[in-house]
């Protein structure tokens, strides 16, 4: 009876008939019947390689050893596989039906011939096929288990040797079997390799270095832009670097001492190996440098010295390196007028404070202007405040020579070449006559004439810039008494101070910039006290009214100074800061029991006396300078000398007249010291002149000081000794500046000395002496 089958295997996938799926289970069962004998012998090679390498036998012998008996396994493993799966196929779904049938006891095979077709129209076949198909299967299925015939494949029962041989290494290693397995393909050069890893910040932030821990799994947040560095130790060979999307330069070095560095820019997991062994590994994330913010805390307002005044505050992460103001002539298309405002500390990460400019010399002055604060940081980014508009402030000149020169100095600075002819005649006009108007004031008269020539001559802009200069310096001077110029030199002062304090300047210079701001402040109060309000324009003083007493001042420019001998040069910036405050906004007046009068010639006296010291200073310079040689001839040698000497004495002697007390007594030492001087100059001893000079300018500032009690004195009569902000006889109270006691500015001295000291020891470690200098830079 001719039968034909259309189909010799069933469909892939797992089946949703339960036969079907008893036939892909059987399926199964003769693949590992076929696969399981041809992959022995290549498993017995790899196997007691494996075994080997579990018993740490590999650590005893040298890696060129292990490498041949790593290539022999692979080889031969490679080459038993090859030969076992020449032959091989995979089972057939017809296959797997006989082979169920064969385990279930099916004789007639009713599950391999299910789906067969009969050929022909024999009604007797026909009705006998039909009869076989319509005969329910049986409802029981079994599978045997693979009969893999591996025994055929290893008759010495190799197998079992690979089996204990196997138990026996994992006995052995126990915890260290990972570490054994992988060293089974390691070479083992970075298992002696040492490693060590720091992360270095930009300078500009002030932070510390990182130190990169071996195993350290945590994330770990450095700025953007640091520096990686890598020193890898007793490396047999090259190491490899990976540091994600950051430029990571190939280890350099030799004989097993490597290095490298690099800039994480972003993100990076950073891996260091050693043929092919990790030593190293971390996930480091670079935080970006945020710009900086500000804001003004009030509008720009002028102060009574006609300065302005910004009052800010601002903020950056890692620290503010400038702040400046950008003005602008609201409405107009002038050039805006930068300015640069100081701060009491050079990266600071926080600052709010107040910075007084003079902006009355430009010719913005009284106009309404639209300005802004911009802050930078150490990579130059840039922080913007809100836009203000104000009105900048303006001198009103009283003195008529000195408001004509400001028209002419407008006049010059806004005309053309038409316009500069006007000016040339009014200043040829203004200097008619100098025996009459100008006697006693050659330097005014001179200035007009320079200033003259300088727009007759004038051929570029910066010509013309000069004689603007010119005009201007010389309405400051004529303008209440070199009031406003006294101002002006205060303000620059503070400016210089502050700089140096920032930027960590050696003591020498501070104390000096000190000297000078004590003179110019000298100078400043005695200007202040000879232009007293006009008596229509001074203002009735009310009960509230504060009084800040030549003493005060003296004490807060003193405790400066200790502050910054003793390294805290941050609160000394803030103490100057408000001293500074407190000048801009003071304002002499008439003592209300008359004793005006007594005040004006006390600081007349005051004021002789910042003239002494400063001349008497500069003689002390030209006599150092002629004892170095290098003296100028316009001096006169030691006989010129020994002449400004002795008319600097006779000055003195002037300005004993009608004096008494403490502030007499030590200016007759200071004439004595200048004696003897004078006879050193004589006798052409340079040594013992400058000695006896520096005798006579200590004995005038003490003078100066007796002079300033005095004045105090009469100062607490009026107004109770309480400087203008309301702190009392203690102008340091109430100032949100914590102002050290001497027990402690003392020991600050003290640790400071012993700090420069143990720095200055080349035997100490390199690493002491470095982290000595950090130290020191924060003072």
């Amino acid at each position: 009876m001719p039968i034909s089958s259309p189909r010799t295997a069933f469909p892939t996938g797992f089946p949703a008939n339960p036969l079907e799926r008893r036939v892909a289970l059987a399926r199964g069962v003769l693949a590992v019947e076929r696969l399981l004998p041809r992959l022995w012998p290549a498993f017995g090679f790899f196997g007691f390689y494996l075994a080997l390498a579990l018993t740490g036998i590999f650590a005893l012998v040298p890696w060129p050893v292990q490498a041949v008996a790593l290539a022999a396994t692979i080889t031969a493993g490679a080459l038993a596989l090859y030969d076992g799966f020449a032959d091989f196929s995979w089972p057939r779904s017809l296959d797997a039906a006989r082979r169920l049938e064969r385990d279930s006891g099916f004789l007639h095979r009713p599950i391999s011939e299910r789906e067969d077709v009969l050929v022909g129209n024999d009604p007797v076949a026909r009705a006998l096929w039909e009869l076989h198909r319509s005969r329910d299967l049986p409802q029981k299925f079994r599978i045997g288990l693979p009969r893999t015939g591996i025994a055929g494949r290893d008759p010495q029962g190799l197998r079992w040797y690979l089996l204990i041989a196997v138990a026996v290494g994992l006995v052995l290693a126990r915890s260290d079997t990972g570490a054994r397995l992988i060293s089974a393909f390691d070479s083992g050069a970075g298992a002696a390799a040492s490693l060590d890893a720091w992360i270095d910040p930009p300078p500009y932030t002030g932070l510390p270095l990182t130190s990169l821990r071996i195993g350290d799994r945590s994330v770990i947040q450095v700025p953007q832009g640091s520096i990686l560095n890598l020193r890898v130790h007793g490396a047999p060979r090259t190491p490899g670097l990976a540091a994600g999307n950051n430029a990571a330069p190939r280890f350099a070095g030799e004989d097993g001492e490597y290095s490298s560095n690099v800039i994480l820019s972003t993100d990076a997991r950073v891996r260091v190996q050693v043929g092919g062994h990790a030593i190293g590994k971390w996930t480091i994330q670079a935080v970006p440098d945020a710009a900086p913010s500000i804001a003004l805390t009030a509008k720009p307002v002028p102060t009574e010295q006609k300065a302005t005044k910004f009052a800010f505050k601002g903020s950056d992460d890692y620290g503010i390196a400038g702040v400046r103001a950008v003005l602008a002539p609201k409405g107009g298309h002038g050039k805006p007028l930068v300015v640069e405002l100081p701060l009491p500390e050079s990266g600071a990460k926080t600052v709010d404070q107040n910075s007084y400019v003079d902006l009355t010399g430009h010719p913005y002055a009284g106009l309404m202007v639209t300005g802004r604060l911009e802050a930078r940081d150490a990579i130059g980014q840039k922080g913007f405040s809100g836009p203000v508009t104000f009105r900048l402030p303006a001198r009103v000149f009283t003195d008529p020579l000195a408001r004509a020169l400001i028209e002419q100095r407008q006049q010059l600075a806004t005309s053309d070449a038409a316009g500069r002819k006007i000016v040339l005649l009014t200043l040829d006009a203004l200097t008619i006559a100098p025996e009459k108007f100008y006697q006693g004031k050659n330097d005014i008269f001179l200035a007009l004439r320079s200033a003259f020539n300088g727009v007759k001559n004038a051929k570029t802009d910066t010509d013309i810039a000069r004689v603007e200069t010119i005009l201007w310096e010389t309405a400051l001077k004529l303008e209440r008494g070199g009031l406003l110029s006294a101002a002006e030199e205060l303000r620059k002062l503070q400016i210089m101070i502050t700089a140096a304090l920032a930027s960590g300047a050696p003591q020498d210079v501070i104390d000096e910039l000190l000297k000078r701001y004590n003179e110019a402040m000298q100078k400043y109060m005695a200007a202040l006290a000879a232009n007293p309000p006009a008596p229509g324009e001074q203002q009735p003083m009310s009960p509230d009214t504060k009084v800040l007493s030549q003493n005060d001042i003296q004490t807060m420019l003193d405790m400066i100074k200790k502050l910054t001998q003793a390294g805290d040069r941050q609160k000394a910036a803030q103490l100057l800061a408000m001293l500074q405050s407190m000048l801009e906004n003071m304002r002499m007046t008439q003592g209300q029991n008359g004793d005006g009068g007594q005040n004006k010639a006390l600081n007349q006296k005051l004021q002789k006396y910042g003239n002494l010291m400063g001349k008497q200073r500069a003689l002390l310079d030209k006599t150092f300078r002629q004892q170095q040689g290098q003296g100028d001839p316009k001096d006169g040698g030691t006989q010129g000398l020994q002449k400004q000497q002795n008319d600097l004495e006779k000055e003195l002697q002037d300005s004993l007249k009608g004096m008494d007390g403490k502030s007499a007594q030590k200016l007759r030492e200071a004439g004595r010291a200048m004696g003897d001087a004078q006879s050193a100059l004589g006798k052409k001893d340079l040594s013992n002149a400058g000695s006896s000079q520096n005798q006579a300018l200590d004995a005038l500032r003490q003078g100066a000081q007796a002079l300033a009690d005095e004045s105090e004195g009469q100062g607490q009569k009026q107004g109770g000794g309480q400087d203008p902000l309301g702190r009392g006889n203690a102008p340091l109270g109430n100032t949100g500046v914590k102002i050290p006691g001497a027990a402690d500015l003392a020991r600050a001295r003290a640790i400071l000395e012993e700090l420069r000291r143990r720095a200055a020891q080349m035997n100490r470690p390199q690493q002491e002496r470095d982290y000595l200098d950090r130290l020191l830079k924060a003072f």
